[in-house]
């Protein structure tokens, strides 16, 4: 009779039994895996995978494109979740790859894959809400046969990670047709398109797109010396309307326009009213952080053309290079203006208020910069017809406007638009009806604004000295 086992014994003929079974049982694939092979009818881990990283920004665009592409007739989908392990998501190679033996049996695919829940993030474009898609699987069915594709973040690498998609099929064809109709649905529906949207920055080093709503500024509301307008426009709306007719005589369409001039006299007001007069042209600004988003801001700009390109005080980033060490932004921005294609009918927008510090290669290189219009600070004409149109809602009832007009000499119109909504606020204080503005609320909003609150005051609203009498 053979002795019995000693404890020890014992315990290493189960660990063998152990690996043992480990070793020779069954491999198992996981139930999503499962899923993939037989959506495809195939082994997935034989099949290429082809993919295209979106921009984040983009990522509205991408959730209207793949509505589009799966709504059209004939074609079935699913919508499968994805598990995300320490926030990150696999792709379809790693979804695809056979379950594998461990060095002690067990059964390893890397990170285990399970479905999860359907996760998505809504984009907000004006008044519209957009819910997308964050990252899961589409089990995809045509006239074209099976093909999977999935939405997930990228790796980070930059700034801000974009948006991977994938796509497999049983052969590479289908799928790069997949990302094709993707892209160019992209562009058909693009959700910015037509619209005034402000570039900024995010927390991340990222681009960030604001649809925002312009103020109605009419031709009625800009009062410039005569010419000035007219030059601007036919630098800007007159070469919109006549795009084609030039680009038929072998003329380019793509043009810059610089606005200059103290603070205060317009520049931005013009952009405004040329973005009112060309509802239908992509208008991208740029300021603040903004600037520093040249490059998806013009990326779009040559995407959704007819487009203008507002940049709103250059000289932030385009400052001579003799003062300060050379700027990668302002690069950035001669490579955008110079690649432009020349037949694109973009408008680039440059403003400032400090002509005298731009980067020679910005503002004298032909192509770059077309035309520079100065908006000077208005005469006496120009402040009566100021006061007049910002005294709009107002019972103006001063006999001293000729005192006021010329103790305003070197205001801004920016400075008489203050001046008014001060003269009614004192007019509120004394009014028993109808708001009324007279000498004296006239006279007290400007000693106020010249005298009581600080010459600081007056130059922040653009407010000069006169030149001296000859």
């Amino acid at each position: 009779m053979a002795e019995p086992l000693k404890p020890e014994e014992l315990a290493s003929a189960l660990r063998d039994l152990t690996a043992w079974a480990a070793a020779h049982a069954p491999v198992e694939e996981s139930p999503l895996r499962a899923r993939i092979r037989d959506h495809l009818g195939c082994d997935p881990a034989e099949l290429p995978v082809v993919s295209k990283e979106i921009p984040v920004w983009e990522r509205a665009n991408l959730q209207v494109a793949l509505d589009a592409y799966l709504a059209a007739g004939g074609r079935s989908h699913e919508y499968v979740g994805l598990s995300a392990q320490r926030g990150w998501h696999m792709g379809l190679a790693e979804l695809a790859q056979r379950p594998q033996r461990g060095p002690r049996g067990w059964v390893s695919y890397g990170i285990d894959p399970q479905a999860g829940p359907q996760e998505h993030v809504t984009v907000q474009v004006g008044e519209r809400t957009i819910v997308c898609v964050a990252a899961g699987l589409f089990l995809i069915r045509d006239d074209e046969g099976p093909l999977i594709a999935s939405v997930r973040s990228a790796e980070e690498h930059g700034p801000e990670p974009g948006l991977l998609v994938e796509a497999m099929a049983a052969s590479r064809e289908p799928a790069e047709a997949f990302l094709a109709d993707v892209v160019r649905l992209m562009a058909v529906h693009n959700v910015y398109r037509g619209r005034v949207l402000e570039v900024g920055g995010t927390h991340f080093g990222g681009t960030s797109f604001e649809v925002r709503e312009l103020p109605k500024v009419t031709r009625e509301g800009i009062v410039l010396p005569e010419g000035i307008l007219e030059r601007i426009e036919r630098h800007t709306l007159k070469f919109g309307e006549e795009a084609d007719r030039l680009r038929q005589a072998g003329r380019h369409v793509k043009r810059g326009l610089l606005l200059h001039g103290a603070p205060g006299t317009g520049k931005t007001l013009t952009a405004m009213y040329l973005a009112n007069r060309m509802p239908d042209r992509t208008v991208l600004i740029l300021t603040g952080a903004g600037l520093g988003a040249i490059g998806p801001a013009c990326e779009m700009a040559r995407a959704l053309a007819p487009s203008m390109v507002v940049m709103e005080d250059v000289d932030l980033v385009a400052v001579e290079r003799d003062e300060y060490e050379s700027s990668a932004l302002l690069f950035e921005l001669l490579n955008e203006m110079d690649g432009m294609q020349q037949d694109l009918d973009v408008v680039f927008l440059l403003t400032t208020n400090r002509p005298d510090r731009l980067e020679p290669a910005l503002a004298s290189r032909p192509g770059r910069v077309d035309m520079a219009v100065e908006l000077p600070l208005p005469d006496a004409d120009g402040r009566r017809q100021l006061i007049t149109l910002y005294g709009r809602g107002l019972e103006l009832r001063a006999t001293n406007l000729p005192d006021v007009i010329e103790r305003s000499a070197g205001a801004s119109p920016a400075f008489i638009r203050e001046l008014l909504r001060r003269a009614a606020l004192l007019a509120v204080d004394s009014a028993n009806g109808d708001l009324v503005v007279g000498d004296g609320e006239l006279a007290g909003a400007l000693e106020e604004l010249t005298s009581g609150a600080g010459p600081l005051t007056g130059t922040l609203l653009g407010m000069q000295q006169p030149p001296e009498p000859a």
